[in-house]
């Protein structure tokens, strides 16, 4: 592996003076200089420099802060709107697209969508820290400078997961206990409307959350990161300052 890239020589982006605190209905629309720099600082921290200092800043310091200034209330940008910020890394846009939809998560109350949508979230990133990690992947699915994420952040990610499957699986019992109440109703009205749609839903996206899977993502990434430990013990794989992920 290439030696680290000291934190000196890094390439950050200079901090911009942007004073905005609004947004748009869009978030898309205009996108202010501080959140551009967050993620190229962000990005930068996670595959070059890998620097733990730096990157408990951004994640607890900066990420919150500009939570509270532009998104308190909605979402952050698209992966699509930032991915310039980051060259384009498939794999830090879906570290991106996660946290992101963990903050909508946390400032407004998710519908059945918003749970399937989670699930798919989830799978895109856990499926490519796997393909990353494994050695027999195709090279395009790996990147040469390895990543790098601090502890509270893997464990904020693992978290959520869980707690996001178990959100899944309460509110599927509840919309099914709910629709069961309406079972023979007077005059054959059946369950309200935003049951059904919410029955619908779930009928077409039967494999969202599926126990087997969630259980397989989460052994597969206690292997790896166990094979990790181990061959960083055996002085094999060299590690960033606080470890590589």
């Amino acid at each position: 592996r290439p030696p680290l890239v000291p934190s000196l020589l890094a390439p950050k982006r200079r901090r911009s003076n942007s004073k905005q605190t609004t947004m748009s209905n869009d978030p898309d629309a205009c996108l202010p200089g501080p959140l551009k720099d967050f993620v190229f600082d962000l990005h930068d921290s996670a595959r070059r420099s890998m620097v733990p200092g730096e990157q408990v800043q951004l994640y607890t310091v900066d990420y919150r802060d500009l939570s509270s200034k532009y998104f308190a209330t909605g979402p952050w940008p698209t992966p699509q709107a930032i991915s310039d910020e980051c060259g384009g890394d498939p794999l830090f846009l879906a570290l991106y697209r996660e946290l992101t939809h963990r903050h909508l998560h946390s400032v407004t109350r998710p519908q059945v969508r918003d749970r399937i949508d989670g699930w798919h979230v989830y799978r895109a990133l856990f499926d490519g820290l796997l393909a990353e990690a494994d050695p027999d992947s195709p090279s395009d699915n790996r990147h040469g400078d390895g990543l790098y994420i601090i502890p509270e952040w893997a464990f904020d990610i693992l978290h959520e997961f869980v707690y996001q499957f178990q959100g899944f699986c309460q509110f599927r019992t509840s919309t099914f206990a709910n629709a069961v109440k309406h079972v023979g109703d007077p005059g054959g009205k059946g369950p309200p409307a935003h049951v059904s749609e919410s029955l619908k839903i779930l009928s077409e996206n039967r494999d969202a959350w599926a126990v087997e899977t969630v259980l397989f993502y989460l052994h597969r990434l206690v292997a790896v990161g166990n094979k990790a430990a181990e061959r960083s013990g055996e002085g094999g794989a060299t590690s960033g300052p606080g470890g590589t992920v």
